[in-house]
């Protein structure tokens, strides 16, 4: 298959799951979405275990933004600064968005949660897209996707305002890039030799979503972490392991020159 015929058919998934939201009914925030297992307090927080299991996303955020902001980059990497800046800031600004909802769980607390998560999505997308497709491509549509991504959580917030909550446009953004990227890492070559980073990444976000699913029975099971605090803990050990990868790309990269 030609690299033409492999863009089409990335084009043809990506509107065919477009036109199927599109034709769905109009997905409501879940009220119970907010009954989390463990509402555990300790040292005065509420929720404390589901608030602190943030504190990796901070962190390796943080580290990954320390590297993005050093100027250390050469060639191919230099070029993708911005997305891998703003991957790494989505990533430490869930942590505290994540922290602050859990605090408080409503839907007013959890625009705070949503909204950076979306920039991580959305500047990964680039990132393999720029990498694995068309560097061009990938930048060109950074700010786009970004837009999108960001737009789908505000519209989300503002439909539950108005009482006809529409949660499609965020399922979209949140879930097409993780069904894509698999994709664009299977058809498609790229001098990154480090693409079992982005392989671990996918699968440990796998692996968080089905922990929330089974939030409360992990908690029963384990009776010390819910399964919310688990998906916390995996996602973040993903955004470490792509931490790894970035890192290990650039002294690669300089080891070259």
């Amino acid at each position: 298959m030609t690299k033409t015929n492999k863009i089409i058919l990335i084009l043809i998934v990506t509107s065919f799951c477009i036109i199927a939201a599109t034709l769905v009914s109009p997905i409501a925030q879940d009220p119970a979405y907010h009954n989390f297992a463990d509402t555990r307090s300790l040292h005065g927080i509420y929720n404390y275990w589901n608030v602190v299991s943030n504190i990796p996303f901070i962190l390796f955020g943080f580290f990954g933004l320390y590297k993005t902001t050093r100027n250390i980059y050469i060639q191919d990497t230099k070029k993708l600064q911005r997305a891998y800046t703003l991957f790494f800031t989505g990533a430490m600004l869930t942590g505290f968005g994540s922290g602050y909802y859990h605090l408080n769980p409503s839907t007013d607390t959890l625009l705070w949660d949503r909204m950076p998560m979306t920039i991580a999505f959305m500047a990964l997308f680039s990132i393999v897209i720029s990498e694995y497709i068309s560097l061009r491509a990938g930048r060109l549509l950074l700010i786009p996707l970004l837009a999108v991504g960001i737009g789908s959580v505000i519209f989300w917030h503002q439909s539950e305002q108005l009482g006809a909550g529409d949660l499609r446009p965020y399922v979209l953004v949140q879930f097409l890039p993780m069904l894509l990227i698999p994709a664009i890492l299977v058809l498609f070559k790229s001098e990154n030799t480090h693409s079992r980073y982005l392989w671990a990444l996918l699968f440990f976000y796998l692996l968080s979503k089905i922990s929330e699913y089974l939030d409360v029975y992990i908690l029963n099971l384990s009776g010390e972490i819910s399964g919310h605090s688990l998906k916390h803990l995996l996602a973040s050990f993903g955004i470490a392991l792509f931490y790894l990868h970035f890192n290990k790309r650039l002294k690669t990269t300089n080891e070259r020159f």
